[in-house]
């Protein structure tokens, strides 16, 4: 569902076991060079199974490896964004399966399951946490929740509410999903400001698939706490709006 968006990933292998301790991408990969991917789901809960490797398989595919270490620890150089990224690919993923389990199911008896993966995606979307309050910008929010988000990339309904905006871009047009793969790619981004963090995901990006991360910059354009303003961006080389 997802790897044909990242075809430079096609030959990736991953490894996917049952564990108390995930949901979770392990740091250190198995001796033959695959991703050791933890999942805490019990029976054939198909929806969740796939609410939650698509959430790891994101962190993977957006170069979640490439962050910068301090000792075991990795950095959290705006990794809440990442988080809330990811959010975003598993409610996206869940309503593709929707789809596809209705005329493609893996097995015929499986069709009947895909309705479960569209009321599960429904549900987390209606969550009241998840949506901007009235009169508020994303960038009223971000100014307001900043200073939290960079010291507890983890705060889960803050990434969900984030994630809301998100997928609402990706579902306009879902070929835009590609651009994650150019997230992260520089091998250090520690201490550059979250706007700087941005900038360098749109430089990576190749140019035909830079507006997703052009329309993320857009949501957060304000020009102060951390975010590069409009004018600072246009002249890095950042998107010309």
């Amino acid at each position: 569902m997802l790897v044909p968006y990242f075809p430079h990933r096609a030959s990736s292998r991953v490894l996917v076991a049952s564990s108390r301790q995930g949901p979770r991408v392990l740091l250190e990969k198995s001796p033959d060079g695959a991703y050791l991917v933890l999942l805490n789901v019990q029976d054939t809960r198909w929806d969740q199974f796939a609410y939650q490797f698509s959430h790891e398989l994101c962190h993977i595919f957006s170069n979640s490896g490439h962050r910068e270490m301090s000792g075991d620890v990795v950095a959290r150089d705006h990794q809440w964004f990442e988080e809330a990224l990811c959010e975003a690919v598993s409610l996206f993923t869940l309503k593709q399966l929707a789809s596809s389990w209705e005329h493609s199911p893996p097995y015929p008896r499986w069709k009947d399951y895909a309705p479960a993966f569209r009321e599960y995606a429904e549900r987390l979307s209606g969550e009241k946490h998840r949506h901007l309050p009235p009169d508020t910008s994303v960038a009223d929010w971000y100014v307001e929740n900043h200073e939290v988000l960079e010291s507890n990339p983890h705060l889960r309904e803050k990434n969900e509410f984030l994630a809301t905006q998100l997928i609402a871009l990706l579902e306009e047009a879902p070929g835009r999903l590609g651009a994650i793969g150019y997230l992260n790619l520089e091998k250090s981004t520690f201490s550059k400001s979250f706007g700087g963090y941005l900038d360098s995901w749109y430089t990576c990006c190749p140019e035909e698939i830079r507006d997703f991360a052009r329309r993320v910059i857009s949501l957060f354009a304000r020009g102060d706490h951390g975010v590069t303003a409009v004018a600072a961006m246009t002249t890095s080389g950042g998107p010309p709006y």
